[in-house]
């Protein structure tokens, strides 16, 4: 089936964009928008990429070799979402290298379950890990962000102890590194908590498909329960009556380029050239309904999922929200682009 492209996403410069016109044609209207001219002075734009355009690999063997990372195996899914593997960003790189001129060959073959080789290394939080080697500034346009700055300050997960006593501090945030070869993709997902993300192509090119929030509801099967996995896959029409129906933005990203996803817009993304991007989830005043709507609608499917529970619970409320918190995270770390 193919689809129905309705537009571009926008491009502007930054130079020629004040904040406040941002504020008002994108973030109040949740407008998508790439911008240019963002990355010119970051030291991830020197250090992580040959001067012919391609990713450096061995800098980052070299230097980050041993952080563990999430790997995704985009030949198989689980679930909602590809099967992850964890590995040390040298294993992920050595397989890289090893495997690039089979996986180039192999794009074709992609989306039908063939093709094993196509790893993709998602979610890793570069930024906590490293915080003394300083790879980018967030631009001004997003620097509003309500998520990471909570996240810095609060202790939100504990680190049991060998005795199993929380003790230590491990605290998440939503700032990532991506890296992938060409033909790594990210399957049909809205982002963490209906958040706000921006993604900035330190080299490579990836393709967009963006859909409206207006047609969300299209993408749904019948029990209004899952969304489609691939848009270019084997869609049911009894399955997914709708999907024939929507409209679609696309976009090519190039390097150097930054691209706003605003709240509740599905999109699938693909790798066209082996990539590195920096990506992060953040919300605001201005998205922050969409934020609480969502929290709102889980918090009162995890109460009625408990309900028959209720009579025999000394703390029926705090296992409502431990069991929010659980499900939350695990959505989170499933559907992060």
């Amino acid at each position: 089936m193919a689809l129905k492209i309705g537009g571009q996403v926008k491009r502007l410069n930054a130079s020629e964009l004040a904040y406040q016109e941002f504020v008002e044609k994108h973030l109040k209207l949740n407008e998508p928008v790439v911008i240019t001219g963002l990355m010119h002075e970051w030291r991830s734009c020197k250090d992580w990429v040959w001067e012919n355009g391609e990713p450096n690999l061995d800098f980052f063997s070299t230097h980050f070799g041993k952080s563990r990372v999430q790997v995704a195996d985009c030949g198989q899914r689980e679930f909602t979402d590809q099967k992850r593997i964890e590995m040390s960003v040298s294993e992920f790189i050595s397989q890289w290298k090893g495997l690039s001129d089979e996986s180039s060959c192999n794009i074709n073959n992609v989306h039908d379950g063939t093709d094993r080789d196509l790893l993709y290394l998602k979610d890793w939080h570069f930024v906590k890990e490293y915080p003394e080697y300083v790879a980018y500034t967030t631009p001004l346009f997003f620097l509003d962000d309500w998520l990471n700055i909570y996240l810095d300050s609060y202790k939100m997960h504990g680190v049991p102890d060998e005795n199993n006593d929380v003790q230590g501090i491990n605290c998440s945030d939503y700032r990532f590194v991506y890296m992938g070869s060409k033909g790594t993709w990210t399957p049909l997902h809205a982002d963490v908590f209906r958040s706000y993300s921006w993604s900035a192509n330190v080299c490579g090119k990836k393709l967009w498909y963006l859909l409206s929030p207006s047609q969300s509801h299209l993408l749904l099967d019948r029990n209004m329960k899952y969304s489609v996995y691939d848009i270019f896959g084997d869609i049911s029409e009894k399955q997914f009556p709708g999907f024939k129906k929507t409209i679609w933005l696309e976009c090519t990203q190039s390097p150097n380029e930054v691209i706003f996803v605003p709240s509740g817009w599905y999109h699938q993304v693909k790798n066209l050239e082996d990539t590195i991007s920096i990506n992060h989830n953040w919300f605001n005043a201005y998205n922050l309904s969409w934020v609480w709507d969502l929290l709102v609608r889980d918090y009162i499917d995890t109460k009625q999922y408990i309900e028959d529970i209720r009579d025999i619970s000394d703390d029926f409320e705090g296992l409502c929200q431990r069991n929010l918190a659980v499900n939350t995270d695990k959505k989170a770390r499933q559907r992060i682009t």
